[in-house]
């Protein structure tokens, strides 16, 4: 069954959109040498590349105070990889979402490890945004992580309250306004997520970090000690 749907449906690389060989999986050979990965210099807070190795933060982390500990991600944003998170997301691409769980963990795991979270929580998106496109990207990846690190995820604890405009768009305090009282701490869970020192979130694309700090914050409100996050892309300062 799995041969016949592969000859249907065969998989294709979500940055140039070619049917990948039989030995190619998740990309193509002739993109895999040329994603933007990010590399140092880097913020030391949010992981976002900065111009030199004598700055300690990027222009965004340099003006505010986090309730973030730390972050990473895997590639600046791109152009190709704004189309790639847009098919992933709106395409319903899911085995693109494997592909990239899969090289979190290659590239990044060694730092995840190292902050030692105690449990995955995705940000979540509205139900009505969830229904519309049929799962959370977020937590797509966070599963394929958590799996392979063995640590549990509670793609529920954070619930989405409101239904928030796209931040893309808008000004910092525009941001900031639009995602006010929009998550909020699953009751469920509440006990658990109080219990947990360390937390790790997972999403696709972070600009400002408005969403991330955001969702930080109601977790350390709810008794979290330390908040971490890991996410595909990530924008620049070069």
């Amino acid at each position: 069954m799995k041969n016949i749907l592969q000859l249907l449906f065969p998989a294709k690389c979500p940055f140039c959109g070619v049917v990948l060989g039989r030995e190619e999986e998740g990309i193509c050979a002739a993109c895999l040498p040329h994603l933007p990965e990010v590399t140092e210099p880097c913020c030391k807070r949010c992981g976002k590349p900065i111009m030199s190795v004598e700055e300690e933060y990027c222009m965004d982390c340099s003006h505010k105070n986090s309730v973030l500990k730390q972050g990473t991600a895997l590639w600046v944003y791109t152009d190709t990889m704004r189309k790639a998170m847009a098919d992933f997301k709106y395409q319903g691409c899911l085995a693109d979402g494997d592909f990239y769980g899969k090289e979190i963990l290659r590239v990044k795991g060694e730092i995840l490890r190292s902050w030692n979270p105690a449990c995955i929580i995705p940000v979540p998106l509205h139900w009505r945004r969830r229904w519309f496109r049929g799962f959370n990207q977020a937590a797509y990846i966070a599963y394929v992580v958590g799996e392979e690190m063995g640590i549990p995820v509670l793609e529920d604890a954070l619930l989405r309250t409101r239904n928030t405009s796209p931040q893309k768009g808008l000004n910092d305090k525009q941001r900031k306004e639009n995602l006010e009282d929009a998550f909020a701490v699953n009751p469920v869970w509440l006990e658990e997520i109080a219990a947990h020192r360390k937390v790790l979130l997972v999403d696709d694309i972070y600009t400002t970090g408005a969403t991330l700090e955001t969702c930080g914050l109601t977790l350390k409100n709810a008794g979290v000690e330390e908040v971490y996050f890991i996410c595909l892309c990530i924008g620049s300062d070069c």
